[in-house]
């Protein structure tokens, strides 16, 4: 066995993962957004046999300075391949997390595919929130709603909300402001940078692999927003925004009602309103109300420098604080 370490991975990793999963989280596709939106080195192991990729993990290598973390992939990201294999795999991975002095791994599994308990690991517990959308008939879309929801959809119709996509760069920085709101507002660090958003416009949206949905009230009144990522049978709802003067009007309620429309109407299967804080017990509601499921996703973290990582989460908790999360959204909007 022999591992490979692809810093750009092309053909020869997407024909590989796409044997195994259909997530664009794990195409190299999705390795360019890591790049240019985090500054990270995409670093994809390949454990070859007889000359085949036969196991593989996706990552991200995000290098700050004093403090290196290897994240596979985000926001998904796990050991994909041929299971037999996955023992001897991470018996080689750890030893060349070492020798790259990586000081921690986190890997996030896939709700998508069957788990993989990494033993050696700290096992972290969200949950993740998937809405099947073969329940949905292509004219039973009112029917299939509960009625809370109907009466939510209403009211924004009659508030005159409506949906648009994104088709312009300019409109990146109007959702980015539409996230910030939302972060000051539930007293949470804004973790992603505006390039992160120019990035995924860029390379994904350009391309028909995602969407910026607004909620809008009238002309130029963006009322709440939306980040869709497209993987071929799913739609990952990735990052939202909105303003707190137009919540009344149930603008977020109007955006899930167009994108389950829109997955059925393109054939997708899933739609995925990703992780969520097992205590966020009304963002959990949110996404179950439509008829979702959750269930429990774990993320694998291993210190490879205990004194390193902690000193690396004193400093996200400062981040997290009112008074943290105020300095980076000030270096953010800078």
């Amino acid at each position: 066995m022999e591992l490979r370490v692809f810093e750009s991975p092309g053909q020869e990793w997407d024909e590989f993962a796409s044997r195994h999963t259909d997530l664009i989280f794990y195409q190299s596709v999705w390795s360019r957004v890591l790049k240019e939106g985090l500054g990270g080195q995409p670093l994809y192991f390949c454990l070859r046999e007889g000359g085949e990729i036969v196991a593989g993990l996706p990552g991200v290598l995000l290098n700050f300075r004093f403090f290196k973390i290897l994240y596979a992939s985000i926001p998904y990201g796990n050991l994909v391949g041929e299971r037999e294999y996955f023992s001897a795999f991470m018996e080689i991975l750890e030893d060349e997390f070492r020798r790259r002095r990586i000081d921690q791994v986190r890997m996030t599994e896939s709700p998508f595919s069957t788990s993989y308990p990494l033993n050696s690991f700290n096992p972290l517990i969200a949950k993740c929130t998937l809405l099947d959308l073969k329940r949905f008939g292509k004219e039973r879309f009112w029917e299939s709603y509960r009625e809370e929801i109907r009466r939510a959809i209403r009211k924004a119709g009659k508030k005159g909300l409506y949906v648009k996509r994104a088709t312009s760069r300019n409109e990146v920085e109007v959702f980015y402001r539409l996230y910030l709101s939302s972060m000051k507002r539930n007293r949470a660090a804004a973790k992603y940078p505006l390039r992160w958003f120019h990035a995924f416009y860029e390379i994904l949206i350009q391309r028909g692999m995602g969407d910026i949905l607004f909620a809008m009230k009238g002309e130029g009144q963006h009322a709440a927003g939306v980040v869709l990522v497209h993987s071929a049978t799913s739609y990952h709802y990735l990052h939202n925004g909105s303003v707190a003067d137009y919540l009344e009007a149930r603008p977020n309620d109007l955006t899930v009602d167009y994108i389950i429309r829109k997955g059925v109407k393109e054939g997708k299967i899933i739609l995925d309103f990703m992780g969520s804080d097992r205590d966020d017990l009304s963002l959990i509601r949110f996404k179950e109300k439509w008829g979702s499921q959750s269930k429990d996703i774990f993320t694998y973290v291993k210190d490879y420098h205990p004194l390193r990582c902690k000193a690396w989460e004193w400093g996200k908790r400062l981040g997290a604080s009112s008074w943290g999360s105020n300095i980076v959204r000030w270096i953010q909007g800078r």
